[in-house]
């Protein structure tokens, strides 16, 4: 069964080996400088650096749980080797819904996983409020990762976890939570090694590899692609409401919102 599906979803899987392996590479960082897209649109006050987790380097991996027959979570940091510890556990043959928080971590593994959340019949959530069994035990609490003091009480999917709920076919806000989109970096150790052409070059294959993986993930608004590698690394883009007017296409990253920040609205259709 599953040599069917792999061949079935070739062509997905091909994108994403070719990003992971301009990825592992030393240049990971990038900006559009002349594009036309305008950041400054976008309501200044949700533009924040990072909610950063406590300890990050000492946390442990992804962690995911099945909450009932049909429903699981998958929450912590992203770290490397996370898509081929998670994928083998997730369901191939039967629809299902998986509750994401996640600050981030590792992109390679975050667009691998992402791609395998797309492959399958997935409902991606986003929730401020615990999910009770029948009898009212928590089976899913929210704030499970561990932030510094101004993140405290945030449900946060920020980063690579973003490209994870963007690969779902339906796609839930439930609640005041905290979608975050920025674009990758260059570790620090790294800059300093590159040369400004080998920069450059990794910087537009970069771009383009990830911009055909949105693509192939349903985000077929240009605009909205731009965001992710666009928005500085050293600071996010917290998805809010407000910044609908300026730009009406930021609805489409989720399917069906449910009081998020206010709002509510089902079924907004991709806009391309």
């Amino acid at each position: 069964m599953f040599k069917s599906f792999l061949k079935e979803t070739k062509w997905l899987l091909i994108i994403v080996l070719f990003l992971v392996f301009v990825l592992s590479g030393n240049v990971l960082y990038f900006m559009y400088s002349n594009s036309d897209i305008d950041i400054t649109h976008i309501h200044s006050s949700h533009l924040h650096p990072h909610l950063d987790v406590l300890d990050e380097e000492e946390l442990e991996g992804l962690e995911f749980k099945q909450l009932t027959e049909n429903l699981y979570s998958l929450t912590g940091v992203v770290r490397e080797d996370d898509c081929e510890k998670i994928v083998p556990l997730l369901p191939i043959d039967k629809p299902f819904a998986l509750i994401l928080e996640s600050g981030g971590g590792s992109l390679n593994d975050g667009a691998c996983l992402s791609a395998h959340i797309n492959l399958r019949n997935v409902v991606t959530i986003i929730r401020d409020t615990p999910v009770l069994d029948e009898n009212g035990k928590i089976l899913y609490q929210p704030g499970l990762i561990p932030t510094e003091e101004a993140a405290k009480g945030k449900t946060i999917c920020a980063s690579a976890c973003s490209l994870m709920f963007v690969a779902g076919d339906v796609r839930y806000l439930i609640g005041d939570v905290w979608l975050g989109i920025h674009s990758p970096r260059t570790p620090d150790e790294v800059i300093g090694s590159v040369g400004k052409r080998a920069l450059e070059a990794g910087a537009y294959r970069t771009s383009a590899s990830l911009l055909l993986l949105l693509d192939q993930l349903g985000v077929k608004n240009e605009r909205v692609k731009l965001l992710f590698i666009q928005v500085p690394s050293s600071t996010m883009y917290w998805l809010n409401p407000r910044d609908w007017v300026a730009m009406p296409a930021l609805k489409t990253l989720a399917t069906h919102y449910i009081n998020f920040w206010g709002y509510s609205a089902e079924s907004i259709l991709p806009s391309t």
